[in-house]
């Protein structure tokens, strides 16, 4: 957006600036500043060689299955934290991370998932993804991102839905 506003300012003032200038007799017309060129130089800028994410037909399914394993391993209040935490760890985000190692699994009050996960997400994010689950403790919710198309879902939060 920054480029589009910059080259059409320095359009405008140089068209301004050229409306003040005697006229010469071999001046030449330059290439016209136009939305269309304007643009493409925005799209450019915008993606920076990124490919893009997409949410594909497979994916939900890839989803909530990865967020039904990643929470039957979070409801166990029959093992160790440090072996709790072993387990999750490698599917946390780094900050999600941070706040998890000292989470007690005996003190979590999920014991029994009800159903599969429910997905919630923005249309336009194929990046992010909530996963509901009905429990004994009432609605719980499992954030997930992915950095890309082809990395891992990671575990941003675990929460129960009304906190």
């Amino acid at each position: 957006m920054r480029i589009t506003i910059i080259g059409l300012v320095l359009a405008a003032t140089a068209v301004a600036v050229s409306g003040c200038a005697a006229p010469t007799s071999n001046n030449t017309p330059g290439p016209a500043v136009t939305a269309s060129s304007a643009t493409e130089i925005h799209d450019h800028d915008e993606d920076h060689g990124v490919p893009a994410v997409t949410w594909g037909p497979s994916t939900d399914a890839e989803v909530k299955a990865l967020a039904a394993d990643l929470m039957l391993k979070f409801a166990r209040p029959d093992v160790t934290e440090r072996a709790w935490f072993d387990t999750l760890q490698p599917h946390m985000s780094a900050e999600y991370q941070e706040s998890a190692q000292y989470i007690d699994p005996g003190r979590i009050p999920v014991r029994e998932i009800h159903s599969p996960p429910a997905l919630v997400r923005e249309q336009e994010n194929p990046m992010s993804v909530m996963a509901e689950f009905p429990t004994n403790d009432g609605l719980w919710v499992m954030s997930l991102h992915r950095s890309g198309q082809d990395e891992p879902w990671l575990i941003t939060n675990i929460a129960p839905k009304d906190s």
